[in-house]
């Protein structure tokens, strides 16, 4: 499994890497694609920022829990400071440097809610990985790789980054007029509702604004999932979801802080719940290369946590 993660973590890494090469260059090709006139932030292979900023959600996390999971790093956290630094190995090393530098693609994909979701799973892993027995509030180590990923942005430059916040407006009112009519959809079919993938087909027939072009997605994949199976297909959904849920946090809850694969597992729950975070005004799982990676989170925590259950029986 830890082979896996290092291959995911790798695709991360060259996709920030290639992302920020090419747009930073002025190159702004997608691989044989030029794409200058429709490529305005990093974006990865992803050509849509917000899913190139969906896909390093989950993979963050992720890393920085293997990266605690490392043994040398396991060895020395309960050493002080220049120990711990001194202990690390080339491989940690590298592990920490390729997220700080997956953070620094996501803040200049410029995805505001990808930002945003970005800062909420940092706050929570810092809040989860501390250690009670030394009676810390939060992992002065996750703060510490934050914080060189963000002054290094600020060195290269933010201005593009935060001037797209203040257009939040202009975005966030079609996105409303959106979601308004996808409701009405619902309100159409409340208990199966449209059909599954039949969001671009029916919302022509709702849609009460105008657009250039077609709207292929309500901009929230949860509400567009409940416009298209309804009450009964989201219940059953929502219920699995719990289930599972419930099922990962009490394996991850039992198990011991000295155990490595504690902190991949919830660095993966993190990276799932961004991700869903993040899909309450974008389209994410119903990007292929996404939903992959989501399913894939999912069966590693899930591996892990059972694996636990079954050892304490």
């Amino acid at each position: 499994m830890n082979h896996l993660i290092l291959i995911i973590m790798f695709i991360g890494i060259a996709e920030s890497l290639y992302g920020i090469l090419e747009f930073f260059s002025g190159h702004r090709h997608i691989l044989n694609l030029d794409m200058k006139a429709l490529i305005s932030s990093v974006t990865g292979t992803f050509i849509n920022r917000n899913y190139f900023a969906g896909y390093l959600l989950m993979i963050i996390p992720l890393s920085v829990g293997y990266f605690f999971s490392r043994e040398t790093f396991q060895r020395s956290r309960f050493m002080g400071w220049q120990h711990r630094v001194s202990s690390l190995d080339g491989k940690a090393l590298l592990i920490a440097f390729g997220t700080i530098l997956m953070i620094l693609g996501l803040l200049f994909s410029a995805s505001r809610m990808g930002i945003v979701s970005l800062l909420v799973s940092f706050s929570l892993i810092t809040f989860l990985f501390r250690e009670s027995q030394k009676r810390e509030r939060f992992t002065k180590t996750i703060v510490l790789i934050f914080s060189l990923a963000l002054l290094w942005a600020v060195w290269i430059g933010l201005d593009a980054v935060i001037s797209r916040f203040f257009s939040i407006s202009e975005s966030f009112e079609e996105r409303w007029m959106i979601w308004k009519n996808t409701f009405q959809i619902f309100k159409d079919f409340p208990l199966i509702g449209s059909g599954l993938g039949t969001f671009v087909h029916v919302f022509p027939m709702y849609r009460s604004f105008h657009i250039r072009g077609l709207v292929t997605h309500a901009e929230n994949d949860f509400l567009q999932l409940t416009s298209e199976v309804g009450l009964i297909g989201t219940g059953l959904l929502l219920i699995l979801f719990l289930l599972l849920f419930f099922n990962v946090i009490s394996g991850i809850s039992s198990m011991s802080r000295r155990d490595s694969q504690r902190y991949i597992g919830i660095g993966g729950l993190v990276g799932i719940l961004a991700l869903m975070f993040h899909s309450l005004v974008e389209r994410n799982i119903q990007v292929p290369a996404n939903a992959f990676l989501f399913t894939f989170l999912w069966a590693v925590v899930l591996r892990i946590s059972t694996k636990e259950t079954r050892e304490t029986r």
